[in-house]
């Protein structure tokens, strides 16, 4: 009886032992998962608070792209004013070629000499003042065709921009590079942002030694940076992100609507 008793007791003994070592284990790993609930639950915070700012920027946009709109309109009209005031000069011009053209038949049927050297006299001046005349407004003429080229060229430049924006494009002038990746997430962090025509829900390349190694998608743009979600299809094979690759928008062969045109009348 004595010696099952001693052999229960060190049963018992080893039991209570594994018991322990079980039950510091448990604690630890709830004390890991309580580290993990922490950690999870700053990140998510973090990431609420990079949607509010991602809504304000979108809604900034919006304003930035009516203000563009009205831009436009206000150029528009200008060009309408400078082509009536050139319809204008021309009909001014016309007319002192007229003017012109009839003093010299006057010049031709008069017959006499000494009547027609006094009057000879006075058409010429007429015809010098009519000269500088037409001068002045060949000048003033050229000048509103330059007007009229720097509106033309002012209009095509909105266009493309109205046009960029209304159809998720990031502008053709855009030229960045990657500060952060955060490869876990799939995302990255670009350098440039709306200051440099990164535009939202755009679309990306990721060059490297003038290859596309991949294509993002941007989420979120402030004034001086950008985030976009990695395509992980479009990764070429054996390539990995790095910061500092350069950032272009995405290349695509043009589409006839792709521009918003507009046609003087």
């Amino acid at each position: 009886i004595g010696i099952i008793a001693a052999v229960v007791l060190v049963i018992a003994a080893f039991v209570a032992f594994k018991n322990q070592q079980a039950y510091e284990v448990e604690i630890n790993n709830l004390r890991d998962a309580n580290t993990e609930k922490v950690r999870t639950t700053g990140e998510l915070e973090v990431q609420q608070k990079r949607f509010k700012e991602a809504e304000s920027s979108k809604e900034s946009h919006a304003l930035n792209l009516v203000e563009t709109g009205k831009d436009r309109d206000t150029a528009i009209r200008k060009y309408d004013d400078l082509k009536k005031e050139l319809a204008t000069l021309e009909q001014t011009f016309e007319d002192k070629r007229g003017e012109i053209d009839s003093a010299k038949d006057v010049l031709k049927d008069l017959p006499s000499k000494d009547v027609l050297v006094p009057k000879i006299n006075r058409l010429k001046n007429q015809l010098v003042e009519a000269q500088e005349g037409i001068a002045n407004e060949e000048s003033r003429i050229a000048k509103l065709n330059q007007k009229n080229q720097d509106c033309e060229q002012k209009i095509e430049a909105l266009s493309q921009i109205i046009g960029d924006y209304a159809q998720g494009r990031s502008l053709a002038s855009m030229s960045t590079s990657i500060r952060s990746i955060y490869s876990g997430w799939g995302f990255v962090i670009l350098d440039g942002g709306d200051n440099d025509g990164v535009v939202p829900g755009s679309f990306l390349e990721v060059v490297r030694a003038d290859e596309v190694i991949a294509k993002l998608k941007v989420t979120a743009v402030e004034a001086g940076r950008a985030a976009a979600d990695i395509i992980k299809e479009s990764m070429a094979p054996g390539e990995a992100l790095r910061a500092g690759d350069a950032v272009i928008p995405e290349q695509k062969a043009e589409k006839p609507d792709d521009k918003i045109s507009f046609s003087a009348r």
